[in-house]
């Protein structure tokens, strides 16, 4: 399925022209328009210590928030009319609580999200929202990220779960049109189930028959984190996206003992499409 109708996310007071045009790079690709929403952020409701009167700071900060979710508006508006392949750019202005809900609302609209690497919680709620809420996959771009194709090289995360075969189902586009796809184990061991007798090569297998021209390569950590494995790699064979499988184990789990999504969201210098 072609990717028709690509939202880009972005948020007032973050660099977000690596996002609009990584965003702008897929419609290209897919003869689709990139649709633009602006996020920006409410301050939490502050409260005397009375009760429930609130402090009149707050709304002097609202109303400041407002006048730059307007600036950025515009801004954002008139670079994706220049690029010629924008469409339609709204805006919201949200309590954090609140975001992600609203992203993950909007995300269901599209074929994908494209995100920016998040760098604290609210570009965190950024990415969660359309990852967990929309049923769609996210493109998270890093800062860095300078316009090329997306999707000649991509490296694909594999491991025998839900989140990293809706991954690849998610990604099947990019697959099919890239030039080699290059599927990673990390310290996968031959087992009665999960990765099976042959770890990687049923999925490479079933990537072959689709007409995917694949390889399989199972890689051993040697004590470093999967994620730093993963960037490596993805260096090495000049990858230009990254195909993953995000939070296999809960989001409150990963932020107390960290986890492989996290970092990869930390560290990443590929855009890396992720499914849940």
């Amino acid at each position: 399925m072609k990717m028709k109708d690509i939202l880009t996310i972005t948020t007032t007071g973050a660099p977000n022209e690596h996002v609009i045009a990584a965003a702008e790079q897929i419609a290209r690709q897919n003869a689709g328009k990139a649709i633009g929403l602006v996020v920006g952020w409410l301050p939490p409701v502050s409260l005397s210590m009375e009760g429930w009167a609130v402090t009149p700071v707050w709304g002097d900060i609202a109303e400041e928030s407002r006048k730059e979710l307007a600036a950025e508006l515009l801004r954002v508006k008139t670079r994706l009319d220049a690029g010629g392949l924008g469409r339609d750019v709204e805006s919201e202005l949200l309590e954090m609580s609140a975001g992600r809900i609203a992203t993950g609302l909007r995300g269901r609209h599209a074929d994908i999200t494209v995100v920016g690497r998040p760098h604290g919680d609210f570009d965190q709620a950024i990415v969660e929202g359309p990852l967990f809420e929309s049923g769609r996959p996210v493109l998270i771009v890093p800062p860095n990220w300078k316009p090329r194709e997306i999707g000649r090289s991509v490296l694909v995360c594999w491991k025998p779960t839900r989140e990293a075969a809706r991954a690849l189902g998610d990604a099947d586009d990019f697959l099919a049109n890239a030039s080699q796809v290059t599927v990673v184990t990390i310290d996968a061991r031959p087992s009665a189930d999960g990765y099976g007798p042959r770890p990687g090569v049923d999925i490479t297998a079933h990537l072959a028959r689709r007409g995917v021209k694949v390889e399989l390569v199972n890689l051993d950590s040697l004590g470093r984190s999967v994620a730093n494995v993963i960037h490596d790699q993805a260096l090495a064979m000049d990858a230009d996206l990254i195909v993953m499988g995000g939070y296999g184990r809960s989001r409150m789990s990963e932020f107390i003992f960290g986890g492989m999504t996290r970092e990869m969201l930390k560290m990443a210098e590929h855009p890396v499409l992720m499914a849940h």
